[in-house]
């Protein structure tokens, strides 16, 4: 997509504003030009109007409008040229912060006030810190997805990227359902996103900006690197309470259950 920068915008925006000074400036002295008066002739005696005289002024008209039409392009085109970067940041703003109110109504409970429930908190933690849920004949232990966006370092060692997250509530992992209608779930791609939005700024106000895999790519590319050390790991499952001391389903989800 092509665009000017900011100073070759500025440069086309002032000489599109000279132009049209002097085209406004050139059709005033063009209407002001002095013409000898014309015989004093009866009415009945002139003679009609030629060719020339009809046309001229309508012509004269369309040329004039043609000049300001043009001035007006001139002006317009740099404008937005210049603003437009800027108007699509801020609905770039608008459409990521609507989303984040929509992800954080959906990991609350469904009531009549919030329909948008899904009600991530009845396993995750009213507060989404983490939970117990019963898992078979013993207890598993969701985790804390205010930490998710950590990755290893805060005890989710299988999630390295935004698209762990995604395809984790996507696709369920351990005791958590799949979310996705794509695999026999509840909610579209859209739904699914707001969630991942939501928990991705939650999340990245608790993780520091370098350890974070959501928003910081050299964090990606670290936890991702054949020499990361699998730290973590013991966090990312939780024992179950069963007699037989196996250990629960997995609760290295970034997911919403």
């Amino acid at each position: 997509m092509l665009a000017l920068s900011d100073t070759a915008g500025v440069i086309l925006l002032v000489l599109g504003v000279v132009f049209v000074v002097a085209a406004g400036v050139a059709l005033v002295l063009r209407s002001r030009v002095t013409r000898e008066p014309a015989p004093d002739i009866p009415p009945a005696m002139e003679p009609g109007p030629s060719d020339p005289a009809l046309e001229t002024p309508l012509l004269q008209k369309l040329q004039g409008w043609g000049v300001v039409l043009v001035a007006f392009f001139v002006v317009w085109l740099p404008y937005n040229w210049l603003i437009e970067p800027s108007t699509n940041l801020e609905q770039e703003k608008a459409l990521r912060t609507e989303a984040i109110e929509r992800g954080r109504r959906s990991v609350e409970l469904f009531s009549e006030e919030n329909q948008l429930g899904v009600g991530c908190v009845r396993c995750h933690g009213p507060e989404l810190r983490g939970g117990v849920i019963p898992a078979g004949t013993g207890w598993a232990y969701p985790p804390d997805l205010t930490t998710i966006c950590g990755g290893p370092s805060t005890g989710h060692p299988l999630i390295k990227s935004v698209t762990d997250i995604q395809n984790t509530i996507e696709q369920g992992r351990g005791v958590m359902p799949s979310w996705s209608i794509r695999y026999q779930g509840a909610l579209d791609d859209q739904q699914i996103n707001d969630i991942v939005n939501y928990l991705v700024h939650m999340s990245s106000e608790n993780v520091p900006f370098e350890d974070n895999i959501c928003i910081n790519p050299d964090a990606v590319k670290a936890v991702n690197s054949p020499s990361a050390s699998p730290a973590g790991t013991s966090g990312a499952t939780g024992s179950t309470g069963s007699s037989s001391g196996a250990t629960g389903a997995t609760g290295a989800t970034g997911a919403s259950a």
